[in-house]
């Protein structure tokens, strides 16, 4: 990165409030005083438990050139020049919109209930083996990550595959805004942040905004085997852009490879395209498939593509195998939804070792429906006749409790807390058993995880 501050200014609507003598050149941009380096832009964001404000003198100590702000009675006499902007927050998102449009790159965002960011790292190991491609950092994806993910774009970039979330409606506009996709793609509709929608037409509304920013003439692909990005409200949001529904009659063979992922042969536009994916899972192959299509979109061969998906490796915390303690644990504590849990059982359900244990938490940010989903997982749970349920959690009380409505083999046990379960984890596992973790990131299972591995 090597930008004018004065450009950097007018991208972001501010104003110099203390005097600039000689013409700055930044060559980075943080909202963290830890990343700073000589040349940094310092743009800080006010939060729930911290203001970045409070943090300028330390952002200049650690070699800012610059800092952004929202107040207007910082000293005059400052030693860093500082640019007085409405919002830091809005005026980031400015940043990164015009970094974004200097660079000729192609963008592809993603979004979705569930899949979202395995996609977005699938499609940027099958984009890379053509292109110099860029991606989001993690699952930065909100109004502080996308931007950041953008602001590693450089010069000879050709290729940025963004990941697009939300908690609320709007949100998922301003990045779409921001980042400008030519390709928008959307994984599923389902549960998640229903908290704060009525329903899950509501979430798919949100989910459309990935289209507000789609060049003219950009594709937007759906996964067609979703009922509600193929009905007749996606239809009508996305009339205007270049279509694409890849569903399971795509998919013409998919053979489970242990639990280490599956075989898959894909036929996409009279071209047959044959990949390695290296996560278990059904809904996995439907993501490497999205991935794929986004890469033929994109020009990449169906040889490319296979090479993409043979060194990519799982998200640390999604899928992944550990053996350890005579166990083979499915580690999938990164995050979780209803429907993500079911997928995973699904996964579990397959193994052929001796017993099957479903380590399973609280799902966060169900609101009105929390109750209703806990018990239907549990129910399901129960059904697949998995051995051991353990629920850990206030709301996973109710899964406990679904588990136990339904005829099952298997037995169910309830404990309040992580720390409960770990206190008596080595009385409750057994060796050869398997082991499936899953819970929302507020519960923290990777502790659950790190102590029985």
């Amino acid at each position: 990165m090597k930008l004018d501050i004065k450009d950097i200014v007018k991208a972001c609507g501010g104003r110099f409030i203390n005097e600039v003598e000689d013409s700055i050149t930044v060559t980075g941009i943080s909202t963290d005083t830890r990343t700073i380096s000589p040349g940094t832009l310092f743009v800080p964001i006010a939060g729930e438990r911290y203001d970045g404000h409070d943090y300028i003198q330390e952002a200049a100590e650690n070699g800012a050139v610059c800092a952004l702000t929202e107040r207007q009675s910082l000293p005059s006499n400052f030693a860093l020049p500082l640019v007085y902007v409405a919002s830091t927050r809005r005026a980031l998102m400015d940043l990164a919109g015009y970094y974004r449009r200097i660079h000729d790159v192609k963008v592809v965002a993603v979004t979705g209930s569930a899949g979202k960011t395995t996609t977005k790292d699938m499609i940027a190991h099958v984009l890379a083996r053509k292109f110099k491609t860029k991606k989001t950092m993690g699952n930065f994806n909100n109004e502080i990550g996308l931007p950041l993910s953008i602001f590693q774009l450089e010069p000879d970039d050709e290729m940025l595959v963004l990941e697009m979330g939300m908690n609320h409606a709007g949100e998922i506009h301003e990045l779409s805004m921001t980042g400008a996709p030519d390709i928008s793609i959307i994984t599923h509709i389902g549960d998640a942040h229903i908290e704060n929608f009525e329903n899950r037409e509501g979430i798919l509304h949100a989910k459309l905004e990935i289209v507000d920013g789609l060049k003219p003439g950009g594709t937007v692909i759906l996964n067609g085997d979703d009922p509600l990005l193929t009905g007749s409200i996606a239809k009508t949001k996305v009339e205007q852009f270049n279509i694409l529904y890849p569903n399971s009659a795509n998919i013409i063979k998919s053979e489970p490879i242990g639990l280490q992922g599956s075989y898959c042969h894909f036929s996409w536009q009279d071209k047959d395209i044959h990949v390695n994916v290296q996560m278990p899972g059904a809904h996995m192959v439907m993501n490497a498939l999205l991935a794929a299509v986004a890469g033929m979109e994109m020009g990449v061969s169906p040889k490319e593509i296979a090479k993409g998906f043979d060194d990519f490796t799982p998200p640390e915390g999604r899928l992944s195998i550990i053996e350890a303690n005579d166990m083979l644990i499915i580690n999938d504590v990164y995050n979780s939804n209803p429907a993500a849990v079911r997928e995973a059982i699904k996964v579990l359900k397959k193994t052929e070792k001796s017993r099957t244990v479903a380590i399973l938490g609280d799902i966060a940010e169900l609101g009105h429906v929390a109750i209703a989903r806990h018990h239907e997982l549990g129910e399901y749970v129960a059904e697949a006749n998995i051995d051991l349920l353990v629920a850990i959690g206030q709301l996973s009380r109710h899964m406990y409790e679904g588990f136990q409505t339904k005829p099952s083999k298997g037995k169910a046990l309830h404990f309040e807390t992580s720390a409960d379960f770990l206190n008596n984890w080595r009385d409750i596992l057994a060796p050869n058993d398997v082991v499936l973790v899953k819970a929302s990131r507020s519960m923290a299972f990777e502790t659950i995880t790190n102590a029985i591995s």
